[in-house]
Formats: structure tokens, C-alpha cells, sequence
């Protein structure tokens, strides 16, 4: 799971969030559609995945709750 962008989809083909590697800080990052103010930044891509499946509705990229 090594790229360096990773479009998210809905079981619609509608893209609801990409999570991707900042070149410039060296971190990981989700940028969901329907939550633009939502700015964390992971040191992994697999930490990024893992509060993106805890934390967000995977069909409308809305925050479900934050741990």
C-alpha cells in the first residue's frame, strides 16, 4: 500500500476522499469532500487508512466522531 495517492471512492464511483503523501512535511494526509476543514497529518499510510475507516463514512466522507 505504498502510493503516493489514493482516491477514495463510494460504492457509487463517487470520490469522497483522497489520502496522499505531503512531499513537503513528509506526512500522510486525508482530504475528504465533505469535511475540507478536517487537517491532520499521519506519519504512515497504513495510521492514515486506520482513522480514516474508524472515523469516517466511507459512502459520503462525513466524520463519523474523532478518537
Amino acid at each position: 500500500m505504498s502510493t503516493s495517492k489514493i482516491i477514495l471512492r463510494n460504492r457509487h464511483g463517487a470520490e469522497v476522499a483522497v489520502i496522499f503523501f505531503d512531499v513537503d512535511s513528509g506526512r500522510w494526509r486525508i482530504v475528504s469532500k465533505a469535511e475540507p476543514k478536517f487537517k491532520r497529518d499521519f506519519p504512515t499510510q497504513k495510521e492514515a487508512f486506520d482513522v480514516w475507516h474508524a472515523n469516517f463514512h466511507a459512502g459520503t466522507g462525513k466524520l463519523r466522531k474523532w478518537r
